[in-house]
């Protein structure tokens, strides 16, 4: 019995061979194994770590350029420090350039050159480099890009001939080998479109001792009274009373007039300076202000002086500052109301979007822009408008009544606007040059 066993075990050894070191090659294998996951793994890891620290760079480098583009974009504006001056607003070669000298002549800053303009950066954390360069016309080159109002209907397009130069900022950052450049398109605030110290987009109800001036009381060419883009035979303007006075060149102008009066597309107008307010205001229902009222007048929109000083050459009355104050009343209708009582001022350009109902003291050097009716009703204290009134088109029409004074005002109605904020026509990540 036992010898057959021994002969079983024979036979098998012989079929299978010897089994002493299995283990060994078994652990061998697992070793192999295992080395080859610890090295994927190594691979793996070091590639995460790579693509992270590449990507890190990557959004230093873009937000190194976005640091360029808008340091630019703020040097453009006037009245800032190092603000960029352009001497050659229609000159195609015109440049800015801002960095250091080193990385200004690689992207072609000729020091010799009196169409570049060169200085350093107002910040020393960042070596970003930025050229600027006037935005030309696609299908002429030879011709620099404005935005502007080039067919007086109060909408800002791109032309070739009128408005502020459009500019093309291109930032370059670069981090640890990492390149980002962004591109940006900007403008200044163009000037608007003037047709009359009261332009009114429907109608207009002109009452008791009222005053509308067109004559330019700071020394400019005379503008109509009131213009309204309404013809004469549908009666826009009515008159009121002995003591109303409306004068001008003509005292009113109509669509039918010798110098025929466009209309004014007031919303777009509005869309387009209300994304360089310095103060905007969002409400949902009517709303009521005083002088004292915050957020509101009570911000401190300004302390204009309207006496016009026929000493000064031309004669100019003045204001401590110039803002942009926007109300959005979140009503397409135009229907919702702000009323101002109570002795407010401001200098600068006020756009309602809505109605706007004065009544009380109320002083502004400047621009007022309503997309709805515009309501200035008698009361106690002073009540003028230096400079002009743009109002659209309303189904109860415009009415002006008691002691009122408007006076139109180049001076006024020009002054400063290229230092507010500068509008972004266009951003893109430039992705290969």
């Amino acid at each position: 019995m036992n010898s057959k066993r021994g002969f079983n075990a024979e036979i098998i050894r012989s079929l299978f061979g010897d089994e002493n070191g299995a283990i060994l090659v078994v652990v061998l294998i697992f070793v192999g194994i295992l080395a080859l996951v610890g090295a994927t793994a190594t691979i793996i890891t070091t590639t995460d770590t790579k693509i992270g620290a590449n990507y890190k760079a990557s959004e230093k480098a873009l937000y190194e350029a976005e640091a360029g583009a808008q340091e630019g974009r703020q040097r453009l504006r006037q009245g800032v420090t190092g603000a960029i001056t352009d001497a050659h607003t229609d000159k195609t070669q015109w440049r800015a350039y801002i960095g250091t000298d080193e990385k200004s002549l690689k992207k072609g800053w000729e020091s010799t050159n009196a169409m570049h303009v060169k200085t350093g950066s107002l910040q020393s954390d960042i070596e970003y480099t930025v050229v600027i360069t006037h935005q030309l016309d696609p299908s002429d080159p030879t011709k620099v890009l404005y935005w502007g109002d080039d067919n007086g209907d109060g909408t800002w397009t791109r032309n070739t001939t009128t408005g502020e130069n459009i500019y093309l900022i291109t930032s370059y950052g670069n981090v640890e080998g990492s390149t980002k450049t962004v591109q940006l398109e900007v403008t200044r605030v163009p000037p608007i479109t003037f047709k009359g110290a009261l332009y009114s987009g429907t109608s207009c109800d002109i009452q008791g001792n009222v005053t509308v001036n067109g004559n330019d009381s700071c020394g400019g060419a005379a503008k109509p009274g009131i213009a309204t883009p309404q013809t004469e035979a549908s009666t826009p303007v009515t008159i009121s009373g002995t003591s109303a006075s409306v004068t001008g060149n003509p005292n009113v102008a109509y669509a039918d007039s010798a110098s025929p009066i466009t209309p004014i597309n007031v919303q777009s107008l509005a869309n387009g300076l209300k994304i360089s307010a310095d103060f905007s205001y969002s409400v949902n229902s009517d709303t009521s202000y005083s002088a004292t009222t915050i957020p509101g007048p009570g911000d401190g929109w300004g302390t204009p002086d309207l006496t016009v000083d026929l000493s000064a050459d031309p004669p100019t009355p003045n204001c401590d500052s110039y803002n942009i104050v926007h109300y959005d009343t979140n009503d397409d209708t135009n229907d919702t109301t702000i009323s101002f009582s109570g002795n407010i001022a401001g200098c600068g350009i006020l756009v309602v979007e809505g109605t706007l109902h004065i009544t009380g003291g109320f002083e502004w050097y400047g621009t007022i822009i309503v997309t709805g009716a515009f309501r200035f009703t008698g009361g106690a204290g002073d009540k003028n408008i230096m400079g002009a009134v743009i109002t659209g088109e309303s189904t109860e029409g415009d009415y002006v009544g008691g002691n009122v004074d408007i006076n139109y005002c180049s001076t006024a109605t020009e002054s400063q606007t290229q230092k507010h904020a500068i509008p972004i026509l266009s951003w893109k990540e430039v992705l290969a040059e």
